[in-house]
Parts: structure tokens; sequence; C-alpha cells
């Protein structure tokens, strides 16, 4: 981490840890990218186990940030320090716990579409943490049953059946913006599916590509068949590019978790 960076980081962070209601602090990786790089940000995570400031508060506390912008829904901040973009997304330690909590099953899924909060806390850099809630969290999402892995593979399961029928209606009508949607979802299911297999918690968008290179479990022909549909080639039409989702369909729906 360059050292104006470093710099900057440390400055939030002492203004986070005089907040009563803050548990835990995590770095996200995006800190360790070039600064010139569009994926560049410093990217914080904040677990709250009781009330952080109100918005106005929040913005006096940081006297250096430029262009402070809230949102209510999901309690995120943005702003500018120099030159340096700003993301602190606010998340309550009780939903962690309750999630966590129903990991033995397919409950989970009532709370969390999927996998990536877990990737958010263990892959990022504890910066600092009231007490031991944190190392609890870790502890548990290292020895996730097994169960926990099938039911987010069967969930994928059922996504992917989804958006194969969807592609296929998609190009009986020529319709080229429902198939383009429908390839698109497939895609994705199929890339959290192939975490799933891999014990992998899924990482955001932007780091797809390259993670999927990492993984040790893949279809046969998968790299392949998923060129194909990234392909943008009047000798792949819709209906080309349906046959072979089906078929890089059967090669993951073979794969056990």
């Amino acid at each position: 981490m360059k050292a104006k960076v470093k710099k900057v980081v440390d400055e939030i962070v002492e203004v986070l840890k005089k907040w009563d209601g803050v548990q835990t602090v995590i770095l996200q990786h995006f800190v360790e990218k070039d600064v010139y790089d569009p994926n560049f940000s410093v990217t914080l995570d904040v677990f709250r186990d009781a009330k952080i400031p109100e918005r106005e508060e929040r913005e006096s506390s940081f006297s250096a940030a430029r262009y402070f912008e809230s949102s209510r829904l999901r309690t995120k901040d943005r702003f500018m320090m120099g030159d340096l973009p700003i993301r602190i997304s606010y998340k309550d330690c009780r939903r962690v716990d309750e999630v966590v909590a129903l990991s033995d099953g397919d409950a989970w899924l009532l709370k969390e579409r999927g996998t990536y909060l877990f990737h958010r806390i263990a892959t990022g850099t504890v910066l600092w943490s009231r007490g031991k809630w944190i190392d609890s969290v870790l502890e548990k999402l290292d020895s996730l049953p097994d169960s926990f892995w099938q039911a987010w593979t069967d969930s994928c399961h059922r996504r992917i059946d989804h958006y194969l029928g969807d592609l296929g209606a998609a190009s009986l009508k020529d319709d080229q913006l429902y198939f383009r949607l429908s390839l698109s979802g497939f895609m994705r299911s199929v890339v959290e599916v192939l975490f799933a297999v891999n014990h992998v918690f899924e990482t955001g968008p932007r780091d797809f590509t390259a993670s999927l290179t990492l993984l040790e479990t893949l279809p046969e022909g998968f790299l392949a068949n998923w060129g194909s549909l990234l392909r943008d080639d009047s000798e792949l039409p819709s209906d080309r590019k349906r046959e072979i989702a089906e078929l890089l369909a059967r090669g993951v729906f073979a794969l056990k978790p």
C-alpha cells in the first residue's frame, strides 16, 4: 500500500474507532490496485453492533472529505480525500450472525442471495476490532458444513435451468434484448456455481474473469465454451449460443460440491 494511501486509511480508521457502535473495520483489496486503475478505491466495511452517527455528523467527522454522498437505503458513504475515492459500507453484526447461524442448510438464502458478503469478510484485512466478534465469525466461515455448499449449488442449478429456458424462448422469438439479459443471468449463475463447487466465496463481478482461471475444478472444455459465449460474432447467432450454453450447463451439473 502506498504511503499516501495508508495515511488516508489510518486517518479514517482513527475516526471510525471513536464511534461506540463500531465493532470491526475491514479494508477491501481494491486498495492494493494502482491508484490510476479504474477499480481502485479505499473501500471499508464497517460492522456495527449499535447505532452510529447520523449522516451529517459522519460528514463532519471526516474534515478532509469532499463531494460527500450518502445512501440511506444501504447506509453507505462515498467521498474523496485528496484524489483518493473513499467507499464506506456500514453493515450490521446481527445480520451476519443470523446468516452464519443458518449456514447448516438452505435457510441462509432467505437472508443473503449469495456468498459475496462472506468473501468480503474472509478476504478483507481487519484493520481494527473492538472485541473478538470478528474472530468468531472468521472461524465459523472457515468451517462451513458441506450442506452449506450443497444448498448454494442447488440454488444455482435451479437458476441455470430457468435461464436456459429463457435463452430458448428468446432465441425462438429472435428477441435480442431478452436473449442478452438471459445470457447475462445464465453466465453469472454459472460463475456462482463454480465458486460453490470449489468451496470458494464468490468475488464481485469485476474479479470474476481473473478468479475463474484460478479455480481448481472446472468442467471439461469450459474455457473454450465460455469464450464462445463471450464473443460477439456473426458466426455465433443466438441459437448457436443457446446450444453452447446447454453444453456448458451439462458439464456444470455433473460437478459435485
